[in-house]
């Protein structure tokens, strides 16, 4: 079994090395100096070794002593870094924050909050993980992450609050004759099937009639823009990544689907600083920029 032994009892050692007197280190203490006796005598016995010897009125350590001394500074010293960590952990500093996403589009949507988050904390290391939102949720539930902005509903395990929804439109080459074409006949770039919002496109087409023939899947949407700004191919992107770009038309002027986006964590994870500061960030940043359009 590992020595058993106070980091209290090892502070005394410490002082009472320092000062040659036990009389003058409870005094330090704020406690009597039968207490501190006592509790160094008490340190002798766990480990079978004679600390002091007596040099007048003084106290010298013995040579065990003296390598208990070092082994006191070494592990008090480490048990300060550790308060200190815990310290600040409690504020939101320090550590790592492991933060997943669901494709590149939302970091269309919530820069602003990732980078203030930087600016205010920068001694916490900040990972991104971007992924579908079935592999971000799994990542979380594993432990391996702790807070996942992703599409929308929550599922067992995990707590979700939505930020809002996100407009799905339909966007080809900008060019003659590209609103009036006929998208039956079109090829189509869309996120691969299996997908949450794969599943949201799909129905929004199926409701216009609409069966794409789908010859390019990707999960990230500025690869489908690309792809549709080049031609022939037609796609289905957020406002927020299709609108941006010059290359590529809204070919019907409406939202073929909404997107919920949630923030999601596990239910059973205890209270973090840093997540519940980048939680709020994320909520101010979404309502006073209007990226995201709050759910009916």
């Amino acid at each position: 079994m590992p020595v058993n032994v106070s980091t209290r009892s090892l502070a005394y050692l410490q002082k009472v090395a320092e000062l040659s007197s036990f009389t003058e280190a409870a005094e330090e203490f704020g406690i009597s100096q039968p207490a501190l006796s006592q509790s160094l005598s008490q340190l002798e016995q766990r480990l079978g070794v004679v600390l002091f010897e007596q040099d007048g009125r003084r106290r010298r350590l013995t040579e065990a002593g003296r390598r208990v001394g070092d082994f006191a500074a070494e592990v008090l010293g480490r048990a300060r870094e550790l308060d200190a960590w815990i310290q600040a952990h409690h504020h939101g500093e320090g550590g790592e924050l492991r933060i997943g996403l669901i494709d590149a589009a939302t970091l269309y949507l919530l820069p602003d909050a990732l980078t203030i988050f930087r600016e205010a904390h920068p001694t916490v290391e900040m990972r991104l993980v971007v992924d579908s939102t079935s592999a971000l949720c799994d990542r979380l539930l594993r432990y391996e992450l702790d807070l996942v902005f992703a599409v929308g509903p929550s599922v067992p395990g995990l707590i979700g609050e939505e930020l809002g929804t996100e407009e799905l439109r339909i966007y080809a080459r900008r060019g003659a004759g590209t609103v009036d074409g006929d998208p039956s006949g079109a090829e189509w770039a869309l996120p691969p099937e299996g997908s949450r919002t794969r599943a949201l496109i799909d129905a929004g087409l199926a409701d216009r009639g609409i069966e794409p023939i789908v010859t390019l899947t990707s999960q990230n949407p500025d690869v489908l823009r690309q792809v549709a700004a080049v031609g022939p191919a037609w796609t289905v992107l957020p406002e927020a990544v299709g609108g941006r770009d010059p290359d590529l038309v809204d070919v019907t002027g409406e939202a073929v689907a909404h997107r919920p986006l949630v923030m999601l964590r596990r239910r059973s994870a205890p209270p973090d600083a840093r997540v519940e500061a980048l939680s709020r960030l994320a909520r101010d940043v979404a309502r006073l920029r209007g990226a995201a359009t709050p759910a009916r």
